[in-house]
């Protein structure tokens, strides 16, 4: 199969049936209740014992979908011209999709395992201004896509310099080990939730369900041997202990399968990542294409003295869109300064993005104080005098909010802050963690200040940037700061000779 040929539609190697397949389990997945809705129709409509009906619905489903999939495959084209790519595929719609050279912001490659045996992959292009990923080419040759990065760069770049390609033994900027996966998978945010749905259930345990669990047990061994309360706590909290422990080993396993090998590389003017245990991930981002720069810690990460970070696109809406984000799972702070040096180059040298440096100027005080009205006070004196003809002096409750709003805010002032340079500017944030946000004045679309009336009484006032990837806000700083800071900003922005994206 030939897939380097320029000017004549081509299809890629057959194989690419696995690739249609697997985007057809996704749809049902993402679409559950609907397409178990046919199944379930059948399972009741058909005559006959339920495990044959459950035998020949699923019969029927991987022979339906293989079909789809087969189709999907048959009607798929593509053809490289001078400066894009065409694409053809759809089966009963059909569509085109012409995907200029210069607006592909990366090209990303996926690689499972019967892809590895035969050294395919699935070729992802990024583009400015779309929500995900444009374009997917499955089923070529790395050799192939290869190629076709050095094409799209020779493009970018307008004239023949040749682009070089990042092999397996090039130096790489970040390795991660077997350590940083378990760092990763503890530190997942959807392992955090888990934890904390459990925490109120865990707590909420008694002597009553203590001793459910001895007479169970009792029951279970017929009276082989004594359990009292105190054993039935052991073996509840054993048993607590245990699921904890299974939903940290899968948090780790998928942090294994997600960056397992995790090498970061620059190519040029493009920063690359490798990584994936059964499906090696490659993904690219250029330089010049990264409109913020976000550091995060959360509490485990605290302990672990280690940070995430993340390099933001330009967005085609104000939705979270995680396909523009190029993830770094877990880096030291030496490492964050030394990546942010590269990664916001060349302006970002004199910016400090770790969050405990002394450099960070904090907000205004009275941040606190309009805060503690509305989402303190207020609402807890709105619910006790709703409430208290309902439940009476149960709704006294309702004044615990008092005291845990209180530290929440103060936290949350404490935290937050700003840190300017004369190229760029740093905006931290957090609660139980950190988060600092980092931007180059010259890439900013539009600024904005602000005054509430209560502001506009202190002399105070909310800076607002607008980017390609969102905005930035730095609420309760000095009026005639924010001013001065937008007009160096807009200044920056007016004499700036480089392209903002």
């Amino acid at each position: 199969m030939k897939t380097t040929e320029p000017g004549r539609w081509q299809r890629t190697s057959p194989l690419a049936v696995l690739f249609f397949f697997g985007k057809l389990l996704k749809l049902i997945a993402q679409n559950a209740w609907q397409s178990i809705a046919p199944f379930a129709a059948f399972v009741f409509a058909f005559e006959g014992e339920l495990a044959t009906k459950v035998v020949l619905g699923v019969a029927a489903f991987f022979v339906i979908s293989t079909s789809v999939a087969v189709l999907k495959y048959w009607f798929f084209r593509f053809q490289l011209v001078d400066d894009s790519i065409l694409i053809r595929q759809g089966v009963v719609k059909k569509t085109q999709l012409d995907i200029k050279f210069d607006r592909i912001q990366g090209i990303n490659t996926q690689q499972n395992i019967v892809f590895r045996y035969f050294g395919l992959v699935t070729v992802n292009l990024d583009t400015a201004g779309s929500s995900g990923n444009e374009g997917s080419l499955p089923a070529v040759t790395r050799e192939f896509a290869d190629s076709l990065r050095t094409m799209i760069g020779k493009v970018r770049k307008g004239d023949d310099e040749v682009v070089a390609v990042v092999t397996p033994d090039a130096d790489a900027l970040l390795s991660l080990d077997s350590r940083d996966m378990i760092r990763i998978g503890l530190a997942d945010r959807r392992a955090l939730i888990v934890f904390a749905v459990l925490s109120p259930l865990i707590e909420r345990m008694d002597d009553n369900v203590y001793k459910i669990v001895a007479n169970y047990v009792d029951d279970v061994l017929g009276g082989a041997w004594q359990t009292n309360i105190a054993a039935g706590a052991v073996i509840t909290a054993s048993a607590v202990i245990a699921v904890i422990a299974v939903l940290a080993l899968i948090s780790i396993g998928a942090a294994f399968l997600r960056y397992h090998n995790f090498r970061l590389f620059l190519d040029g003017d493009t920063l690359r990542s490798h990584g994936g245990l059964l499906t090696s991930h490659e993904v690219s981002m250029n330089l010049a294409k990264i409109q913020t720069l976000r550091l995060e810690q959360g509490i485990v990460m605290r302990w672990f003295d280690r940070y995430r970070l993340s390099g933001r696109q330009a967005r085609s809406s104000q939705k979270q869109d995680k396909s523009k984000n190029f993830i770094i799972p877990i880096v030291t702070a030496a490492q964050a300064n030394h990546l942010r040096e590269i990664l916001l180059v060349p302006e970002g040298d004199d910016l400090m993005q770790i969050p405990t440096s002394p450099e960070f100027i904090p907000l205004s005080p009275y941040y606190m104080r309009t805060r503690f009205l509305l989402v303190s006070l207020l609402p807890t004196v709105v619910a006790f005098a709703v409430f208290w003809n309902l439940i009476g002096p149960a709704s006294l409750v309702f004044l615990l909010w008092l005291p845990l709003s209180v530290f929440l805010i103060y936290r949350s002032w404490q935290r937050g802050g700003y840190h300017c340079s004369y190229d760029g500017l740093v905006r931290r944030s957090g609660l139980l963690g950190y988060r600092s946000v980092a931007l180059l004045y010259r890439k900013v679309q539009r600024v904005s200040v602000t005054q509430s009336r209560y502001q506009r009484s202190k002399d105070l006032a909310s800076l607002r940037l607008y980017m390609a990837s969102g905005s930035v806000r730095i609420p309760y700083i000095e009026y005639s700061t924010a001013k001065r800071l937008r007009d160096y900003i807009l200044y920056k922005v007016e004499s700036s000779q480089q392209a903002w994206h």
